[in-house]
């Protein structure tokens, strides 16, 4: 006769669920985004879904073993994806990153709920965890909807899953504090139970959102920590030795709305890496050239006067040529272009950039396909020295 009773078999049953999803979108993670495109961002998010995973395993292998501090340490585990993946996606976003709150998190919530696990203390421990979980959630479906509506279709599954954790935290609170009809161990057999869901729907959301947005979304809106350092260490070397021959150039890609709604994710996709790609194929070997988002790449380029505008106009047509050899959409692109120089503006990397930044913006005003100087365009007294990409300044 068999002794199994359906709920028993059910729970063998979601059990092994748990562990097959969260182990298949880990291995999508790592596979589609960690290793194919390592990041610092794409590193952390890889980190979020191993610890996850470990928390899944651990956490089934409490309820075999029956033993109360696996299960709860489990759990602490788990709820630690919710702000790992919030520091990813601010790494992502090129945004500055809080190590803090999340490290103390990581450590605390799985100790915290191991320690009061069979106490009465427990209660309040593991609802303080959630809803500190819950805030981190806040903050992923804060940032999603920030960032550009041409994205939206691929944000749109973390941010609900992100706000379906944080209404579930919620509830959770209010539920401990108004509800009698149930005991504090029943109301927490279903929070932890929702627990278990919930960790399958946000990490099968988050696994799409973040490969999507790795394949097809560009990197973060910022320089990377490696390319700033090294292009600061080299104006100060150039300081040093009174060298004036430095520039910093902001190249943006034109009507980069329009394209993305022109095209698909991946289409666009495609046009972004063509734009890099021409951009560093123009470039002379000592220029560094980091691609800080879809449509735009900050370099650090050495030479004279006529040589960086060689390099300008070389840059701005190979961009506006269309590739007979490409298989792509066929639309013709442009960019515009933003010069600042150390003798106009000095050797402060962020000045230069700030200020080549403002010329690109510039340059694109007026119709885009050119370059603008900063010297120029913040010095409007001394007259403008501007140009398109096929016309003489």
């Amino acid at each position: 006769m068999n002794d199994t009773t359906p709920i028993e078999a059910l729970n063998v049953d979601v059990s092994t669920s748990m562990v097959a999803i969260v182990t298949l979108v880990t291995v999508i993670v790592f596979g589609l985004a960690t290793l194919a495109r390592p990041s610092r961002a794409t590193i952390t998010w890889g980190a979020a879904f191993a610890l996850g995973m470990l928390g899944t395993y651990l956490w089934i292998g409490g309820f075999q073993l029956e033993s109360p501090v696996l299960k709860a340490g489990a759990s602490g585990l788990m709820v630690c994806f919710e702000p790992i993946v919030w520091l990813g996606l601010r790494m992502h976003l090129g945004k500055r990153t809080v190590w803090w709150p999340v490290v103390a998190f990581a450590a605390l919530a799985p100790l915290a709920l191991a320690l009061t696990a069979g106490t009465p203390a427990f209660q309040v421990s593991f609802r303080v965890v959630f809803l500190t979980a819950g805030v981190f959630a806040a903050l992923i479906a804060t940032e999603l909807f920030r960032m550009d509506r041409s994205v939206r279709d691929i944000t749109l599954p973390l941010a609900l899953a992100s706000c379906a954790f944080v209404v579930v935290a919620l509830v959770g609170v209010v539920a401990a504090l108004v509800d009698g009809t149930l005991s504090s161990t029943e109301q927490l057999d279903v929070l932890r139970g929702v627990n278990g869901v919930g960790t399958v729907l946000s990490s099968t959301c988050a696994a799409f959102t973040i490969v999507l947005l790795v394949r097809t979304g560009g990197p973060a809106t910022g320089p990377s920590d490696a390319g700033e350092d090294r292009a600061r260490r080299r104006l100060l070397k150039a300081q040093a030795q009174n060298d004036l021959l430095w520039s910093v150039l902001d190249v943006r890609l034109d009507d980069e709305a329009d394209l993305r709604a022109a095209t698909t994710a991946a289409g666009f996709a495609l046009i972004a890496d063509r734009f890099h790609d021409d951009v560093d194929d123009a470039l002379p070997v000592s220029a560094d050239a980091e691609r800080v988002a879809d449509g735009r790449s900050v370099i650090l380029i050495r030479g004279s006067a006529e040589a960086v505008e060689h390099h300008i106009r070389a840059v701005l047509g190979r961009i506006s040529a269309i590739d007979p050899q490409s298989s792509g959409t066929g639309i013709r692109v442009s960019a515009s272009v933003g010069w600042a120089d150390v003798t106009s503006i000095g050797y402060d990397y962020d000045a230069l950039v700030a200020a080549a930044s403002r010329a690109a913006v510039s340059a694109r005003e007026d119709g885009g396909d050119r370059w603008s100087r900063a010297a120029a365009a913040e010095r409007a007294s001394d007259g403008a020295r501007s140009g398109p990409a096929t016309l003489e300044p």
